[in-house]
C-alpha cells in the first residue's frame, strides 16, 4: 500500500457536475442504441422476438454497462472523469479507489437520488473535499489531478491526527501541545503584535572589548563611531565598510613594558535602533541585491506565485485583475484567464509607523471570491475589511491563483 498523500486537490464541484453529465449523456446513448437495435430486430421478425424481450434485453445492457462505468471509475477513471482530469481514490492513500468501493459508491449514489436529498449531500461538507453520502461510505475521494484546484491536505489527516491524541491519552501519554492558532485579526489601529523571538548571536561576531583590550588601528577602522555616516545610497553598498587604508608599520616595542590604557567600551546600542537584519533573522542576506540603492528603500516581501514567477513588495501594494490606484499604494495587476479575481482583490501592507515589531498584513478588500490564508495543514478565510498578519511560508488563496510568501518581516 502506498503512503498517504497528505496534499491532494480536491476536485471543483463543478468540474465533478460536467463529468456526471458526461458519463450520464454517455450512458443515455448506450441505453438508447440497444434499444433500437433490439426494438429493430422485434419489428423485423414480425413478433418472432418479443419487443417485452427487446425490452428487458435493454435493462440488461443497461445494467451491463452501469458494472463497466463502475470498473471504470474504480480504475483509472470514468470517460466524463479523464476529460475534466478527475480521479477517485481512497481516503487512506492514493491507491485507485477499486471496483466494489465503486460499485457501492454508485449504490449509494443511486439511493440517495430517489430521495433528491441524496443528489445535494456533497453540499452538506463545508470542507473544500465535498465529500457526500456515497463518498464517505465508500472511503471516496475525488481528486483534481489536471492541477485547477487548491493543494490542500488530505481528509484523512486530521482524522488520524485525532485517533493518535485519543491512543495517547489512553495509554496514558501525555499528549503533544496543539499547534499555535492564527493570530486574531489586529483591531482598529492595528495594534502591534506579540514581540518577534529575539535573535540567535552569530557565530562570528565581535566580542565587546573589555578593559583589558587594546584597540589595534585595523579595529577600530572596521567599527566607525556613532554619528559617523557609513553608507550613501547609490554610492557604497550596505553592511560592506570602505576598505581602510594600510597603517603604517608599528615600530618595535622596547625592552621596557609600557602601560597602555584601554579605550573606554561603548554603551551597547538599544535594541530598538539596531538594524533590521540583526533583530529579525527571518530577512535573509540575499534581500541586500534586492535593495533599492537610489533610494535606500528596502524589501518588505517576497512573493513566490503559482506560476513560477517571483516578486519584491516595497511597501503597500493592491493586487487584483485591475487595481485602482490609491494614493500612497503601488498597484500590481495579476493575470486571471478565469475570471476568479475581484478588481481589486487584497493588499499587502507593512506594520503601520511607530510599530517596533515589523509584520506583514493582508487585508481582503471585500472581493467576491475572498482571501484564504494556509499554514500548513490549516486555512483560515481574511475577514473582509480587516488585517491579518502573514508570516514566512504562508500561501494566499484567492479565486484559481495562490502565492507563497517566500519572505517577510
Amino acid at each position: 500500500m502506498s503512503a498517504p498523500d497528505l496534499a491532494r486537490r480536491p476536485a471543483l464541484l463543478g468540474r465533478r457536475i460536467g463529468a456526471y453529465l458526461i458519463d450520464g449523456a454517455v450512458a443515455l446513448i448506450v441505453l438508447l442504441v440497444a434499444a433500437a437495435v433490439l426494438g429493430g430486430i422485434s419489428l423485423g421478425t414480425e413478433g418472432g422476438f418479443p419487443l417485452i424481450a427487446a425490452s428487458i434485453g435493454a435493462y440488461v445492457v443497461a445494467i451491463g454497462w452501469f458494472l463497466v462505468y463502475s470498473l471504470m471509475q474504480g480504475g483509472g477513471g470514468s470517460i466524463g472523469m479523464r476529460a475534466l482530469g478527475l480521479r477517485l481514490v481512497r481516503d487512506s492513500d492514493d491507491a485507485p479507489l477499486g471496483f466494489g468501493r465503486a460499485l457501492l459508491r454508485n449504490v449509494i449514489w443511486g439511493l440517495g437520488s430517489a430521495i433528491i436529498v441524496g443528489m445535494f449531500s456533497p453540499l452538506f461538507d463545508a470542507t473544500p473535499w465535498r465529500r457526500g453520502w456515497h463518498d464517505q461510505v465508500s472511503g471516496a475521494v475525488m481528486t483534481d489531478i489536471a492541477g485547477h484546484g487548491a493543494v490542500v491536505a488530505s481528509p484523512s489527516v486530521g482524522a488520524a491526527g485525532a485517533g493518535a491524541a485519543t491512543d495517547a491519552g489512553a495509554r496514558g501519554i501525555p499528549a503533544a501541545a496543539p499547534a499555535a492558532p492564527y493570530p486574531a485579526p489586529a483591531p482598529a489601529g492595528y495594534a502591534a503584535p506579540a514581540p518577534y523571538p529575539a535573535p540567535e548571536t552569530a557565530p562570528h561576531a565581535a566580542a565587546e572589548p573589555d578593559a583589558h583590550t587594546v584597540l589595534s588601528p585595523a579595529t577600530t577602522a572596521t567599527a566607525p563611531p556613532a554619528g559617523v555616516i557609513s553608507f550613501v545610497p547609490g554610492v557604497t553598498s550596505p553592511g560592506r565598510p570602505a576598505p581602510a587604508a594600510p597603517a603604517a608599520p608599528a615600530p618595535a616595542a622596547p625592552a621596557s613594558v609600557v602601560p597602555t590604557v584601554a579605550a573606554p567600551a561603548q554603551p551597547a546600542p538599544a535594541a530598538a535602533n539596531a538594524p533590521a537584519s540583526a533583530r529579525h533573522p527571518s530577512v535573509l542576506p540575499d534581500l541586500v541585491d534586492q535593495t533599492r540603492l537610489s533610494t535606500g528603500e528596502k524589501v518588505l516581501a517576497r512573493l513566490a506565485w503559482d506560476d513560477g514567477a517571483t516578486q519584491a513588495v516595497y511597501g503597500r501594494t493592491l493586487f487584483g485583475r485591475n487595481p485602482v490606484p490609491e494614493t500612497g499604494a503601488m498597484v500590481c495587476p495579476i493575470r486571471d484567464e478565469t475570471l476568479s479575481l475581484s478588481k481589486t482583490h487584497f493588499e499587502l501592507l507593512p506594520a503601520p509607523d511607530g510599530d517596533v515589531d515589523p509584520a506583514l498584513w493582508v487585508i481582503d478588500r471585500h472581493s467576491t471570491n475572498g482571501v484564504v490564508v494556509r499554514r500548513g495543514a490549516e486555512r483560515r478565510h481574511a475577514d473582509p475589511g480587516e488585517p491579518t498578519r502573514v508570516r514566512m511560508g504562508d500561501v494566499l488563496e484567492f479565486g484559481d491563483r495562490q502565492v507563497r510568501i517566500e519572505v517577510a518581516p
